[in-house]
């Protein structure tokens, strides 16, 4: 069971991951052939990468004192695949307090840009 639930989060973070690394290569306008090999993929996958440059260029894509918001998903993804593998090594599923904090203001900050999305920026970015 507990390895069953470490595969399952790191095959949630893993495309989370991918997603930062393709907004993060957008911003910096660096690593073309990643970024173009990641956008096949989500072209693959049935998504729309043609309007996300525009977004990352808005004042929606700095929200943590002026850090692009994709570091701090990187950072969180990459905290997401430690706690998977000590899930693993240590054969024991428990979620530190911080994780879920950090957790919950996540997905507070994925909906209020959703709706900046929609609403403000009138931008699709279906990834």
């Amino acid at each position: 069971m507990t390895a069953a639930l470490a595969i399952g989060l790191v095959m949630l973070t893993v495309p989370a991951l991918f997603i930062n690394l393709y907004f993060t290569s957008l911003m910096l306008g660096r690593w073309p052939g990643f970024r173009h090999r990641l956008g096949v993929l989500f072209t693959t996958c049935g998504a729309d990468t043609s309007s996300c440059a525009i977004v990352v260029r808005t004042p929606y894509a700095r929200l943590f004192g002026g850090a692009p918001n994709v570091h701090v998903g990187i950072v969180w993804n990459v905290a997401l695949l430690g706690l998977a593998l000590s899930w693993m090594v240590s054969g024991r599923v428990a979620v530190p307090w911080p994780y879920l904090i950090v957790g919950a203001v996540s997905v507070l900050v994925g909906v209020y840009l959703v709706r900046a999305l929609v609403v403000d920026l009138r931008q699709p970015c279906p990834l």
